[in-house]
């Protein structure tokens, strides 16, 4: 008996309780509380006093995605549609994105499914129409293969132990396909990274206008160096002729190869100017057609759009006619042994074994001396150069530079004008 009067306590005392806590609910009046998630998505939820006995209701609520403000031409080209949906942003950063330069900020964006959908349609449709497109190509392309850009903050890039061990993008293996099937003609690269080559892309049809890391006699140039004069004219010879100008990876901020841009957009207002990239630029309202996006993305739906076949996934290996190999690392090619320049009646021996002797022919290094030093993982030639400390002083510092294999192809088969170098010591054929 005393259990069971204990246990009736219990429930008796449960019930007055549970009586209590109903009449303060009734009393309660409900609250919103809003709940922004790690990821930036933003909820309401509605809690009424039913919570304080379970009976909690939540509205959840996923806020609009903010978009960016700009005129429709901005944001899309004037071969877009002002009804198109404004691209997303997806990284607020009120830094510029090249301090210094005309630049504009950091933001990041992305575009609607739909209206991405809708300018791949477009591309494919002005590429196809082109007679003279080129691409025009700057850090962004490379990012997604580790290699770091100046405009993007973001770090979430592959990791490489050298910058030489990079390998091409989704982006570089669809512009070389472009070039393949005759739809891209020319290609201004602002990168050293030789990335373009590696996928296929051929050097003689490739203006690497501020230098690279694979040519000998086209060093580096700095932001305020001078570009070469073969170099420039060959960018200013396109910069007429061109119809269609594929803008991919480039912050667009003043230097004097984003003319390319420009003067295309102006002078072909039929076709113009593609620009892809994840940040505004200054040069957006002359967009004909403008992407918000990875290279990669757009490429890659281009790619399906237009049903290009991608070459294998595979590291660079030079297609060498066999009559143009004397023996290992030794070349028979048609140029002046002096100049590098192509000449159908010269002919002498290219000889990159180690210790050959070799110097730059053309260039601000012009007359510098060289011997080779073996090869790097990737089978590119190392090369060390002897440079002097200033103009007119007898000391000379050792640097190592890289000569790329697909110099070689070009050289045995005639496709380029000039050669980044020669024997020091000729030999004639």
């Amino acid at each position: 008996e005393d259990s069971r009067s204990q246990t009736d306590m219990s429930d008796g005392a449960a019930n007055g309780l549970a009586d209590q806590l109903a009449n303060a609910r009734m009393g309660l009046k409900p609250s919103n509380t809003v709940i922004t998630d790690l990821r930036g998505n933003v909820r309401t939820e509605r809690i009424t006093g039913g919570a304080l006995v379970g009976e909690r209701k939540m509205e959840a609520k996923k806020a609009s995605p903010e978009r960016m403000k700009a005129p429709w031409v901005h944001m899309h080209g004037r071969l877009g549609q002002k009804s198109w949906a404004a691209p997303i942003i997806t990284k607020v950063c009120n830094e510029d994105a090249r301090p210094g330069y005309n630049t504009c900020k950091a933001h990041e964006y992305t575009e609607d499914p739909e209206t991405f959908s809708e300018k791949i349609k477009k591309l494919a449709q002005i590429i196809q129409k082109s007679k003279r497109c080129i691409a025009y190509t700057g850090a962004g392309i490379s990012t997604a293969s580790g290699i770091a850009d100046y405009a993007s903050k973001d770090s979430g890039r592959p990791k490489l132990m050298s910058p030489f061990d990079a390998q091409p993008t989704l982006a570089h293996r669809v512009l070389a396909a472009l070039h393949k099937e005759g739809f891209l003609k020319n290609w201004i690269q602002q990168n050293h990274d030789g990335l373009p080559q590696k996928a296929g892309y051929p050097q003689e049809d490739l203006n690497e206008i501020h230098g690279s890391w694979y040519d000998p006699s086209n060093p580096v140039v700095p932001m305020s160096g001078s570009l070469r004069e073969d170099l420039f004219s060959w960018l200013m010879e396109w910069e007429k002729k061109s119809d269609l100008c594929l803008t991919l990876g480039t912050s667009l901020c003043g230097m004097n190869s984003d003319r390319m841009a420009l003067t295309c957009s102006k002078q072909n207002p039929e076709l113009g100017t593609v620009i892809i990239s994840l940040q505004q630029t200054q040069l957006d309202e002359h967009a004909s057609l403008r992407f918000f996006s990875t290279c990669d993305m757009v490429m890659g739906a281009l790619a399906k759009e237009m049903n290009l076949k991608l070459a294998e996934e595979k590291v660079y290996t030079p297609n060498i006619f066999k009559d143009a190999i004397i023996e290992q690392d030794v070349f028979l090619v048609g140029y002046d042994s002096k100049t590098g320049k192509k000449k159908c009646d010269a002919r002498f021996k290219l000889d990159l074994r180690v210790d050959s002797k070799v110097v730059i022919p053309v260039g601000q290094y012009k007359g510098v001396e060289g011997t080779v030093q073996g090869k790097n993982r990737e089978g590119h030639y190392k090369i060390c150069f002897y440079h002097r400390l200033k103009k007119g002083s007898k000391i000379k510092r050792p640097q190592v530079r890289v000569l790329g294999r697909w110099w070689i192809e070009a050289a045995t088969k005639g496709t380029v004008d000039q050669l980044p170098l020669v024997p020091l010591t000729r030999s004639i054929e």
